[in-house]
């Protein structure tokens, strides 16, 4: 459990917890959504995921809103990703932030019934004006839960690293193109070796029979 600060506005306030690392896995949470309904981890199995920390969803300029619209806009193209938003608003504030700001595809989470997620996700601001709160971070994850991209913005007016992400998912793009690149290849020389099987299995059959049809014609 390293040290951890966050600037809010000229305050540094320290963050606890063991925040998820590139290789790690994530920690498992019971959280719940904007329609008071219990989500866990679980909920979101073989899906690549995008978690995002926020102070609120009622800030604007700190670690709130805004950051939430810039992600969003960053996702726009990686529809892929599911974007879970969580935060220490309650379960109503969330639903009335869905309906104003018009949230779609997004899970909104509280801590409200999960309040061991902020240790856990290494999140926990521990001292005032901000106590209880969670940090503003974001981590990347893929379909196993495995983290690929992990930050905490040590600043609540700051932004993400989308240039670090977007290389990131740029690469596994790539990866996984060149991964189906070579499965189609082997694929391809499969079925050629089983062509070629087929092919001396049959000159082999023919030579049989000629072998056949001369023993049982010896005038031939």
């Amino acid at each position: 459990m390293e040290d951890f600060w966050v600037q809010y506005g000229d305050e540094m306030l320290p963050v606890i917890g063991d925040f998820p690392r590139k290789g790690s896995y994530l920690p498992s949470f019971m959280l719940v959504d904007d329609q008071k309904r219990d989500a866990a981890l679980e909920s979101f199995a073989h899906t690549p995921k995008l978690i995002v920390t926020l102070l609120s969803v009622d800030e604007d300029e700190h670690a709130g809103i805004l950051l939430l619209r810039e992600t969003r806009r960053f996702l726009d193209s990686w529809p892929h990703l599911k974007l879970i938003v969580i935060t220490v608003d309650s379960p109503s504030s969330l639903a009335r932030a869905r309906h104003e700001h018009g949230l779609p595809n997004i899970a909104l989470l509280s801590t409200l019934r999960g309040r061991d997620f902020h240790k856990r996700y290494g999140v926990l601001i521990t001292e005032f004006p901000l106590s209880g709160y969670t940090s503003p971070s974001i981590i990347l994850a893929d379909a196993a839960n495995v983290v690929h991209y992990s930050e905490r913005l040590a600043n609540t007016r700051d932004f993400f690293d989308f240039d670090a992400i977007e290389a990131l998912l740029q690469e596994g793009e790539q990866q996984a193109i060149e991964a189906e690149r070579e499965a189609e290849e082997s694929r391809q020389q499969q079925l050629a070796e089983r062509e070629k099987g087929t092919e001396r299995l049959l000159e082999k059959a023919k030579l049989i029979q000629d072998q056949l049809d001369k023993d049982g014609n010896p005038g031939r």
